[in-house]
């Protein structure tokens, strides 16, 4: 079997003052993390209501049905995602609330 000798080296188009100049990351988000966070700001109404649509959503598409955990498991996790749908101006146009599950059990 032959291997190579020739010295082994990134690509420049990776390299980190390349990269770095090609691209910018701003995080600019004041969307709620937690219930209490929403529910506790300002638009915490707002919020609220999104939470009850989205329960709405499941009761009316039937996307699960309540029954006991068995012994000895353990329920998945889940939490809520908070989003505010804006458009080009800025402007709120929609408060989403999502119910969601963790993906692992």
């Amino acid at each position: 079997m032959r291997r190579s000798v020739g010295e082994r080296r990134q690509p420049e188009r990776y390299s980190p003052s390349v990269f770095c100049s090609n691209f910018s990351l701003s995080i600019i988000d004041d969307d709620p993390r937690t219930v209490k966070e929403a529910v506790d700001s300002e638009d915490g109404k707002l919020w609220k209501e999104a939470m009850v649509d989205e329960m709405a959503y499941f009761h009316k598409n039937e996307a699960w049905d309540l029954v006991e955990l068995s012994a000895g498991r353990k329920p998945i996790g889940r939490k809520w995602v908070f989003k505010k749908n804006t458009n080009a101006k800025g402007k709120v146009e929609k408060y989403k609330a999502r119910f969601i599950t963790k993906g692992y059990s």
